[in-house]
């Protein structure tokens, strides 16, 4: 099986074997591999195609986390807003400082 890698290291570079995104079925030299770790792989045109497979949505407004996003008893949320609004309320966006606490 072919890799990304072993395609080529110039993702520019033209003259490769075509290959189909998995998504919208475009055939394109400059496809990726995504090799997931229970060992699935997928091939992509772009990045916007990975994003409708492969993110995660959260579990309180539906959006795609295409961030780090937070999780917490196997759910995913875009932030903790969201995660506050299911009941997780050991989340936080950003971890306060001790110098910003004394601030404010």
């Amino acid at each position: 099986m072919e890799t990304a890698q072993s395609l080529s290291t110039n993702p520019f570079v033209g003259d490769r074997q075509l290959r189909t995104c998995e998504l919208c079925g475009n055939e394109y030299d400059k496809c990726f591999e995504v090799r997931m770790s229970d060992g699935t792989n997928h091939i992509f045109d772009s990045f916007e195609c990975a994003i409708h497979v492969l993110a995660p949505t959260c579990a309180h407004c539906g959006c795609m986390i295409i961030g780090h996003g937070m999780e917490a008893n196997g759910r995913f949320y875009c932030c903790a807003h969201c995660a506050n609004q299911q009941g997780v309320h050991e989340l936080e966006d950003r971890v306060v400082s001790t110098m910003e606490r004394r601030t404010s």
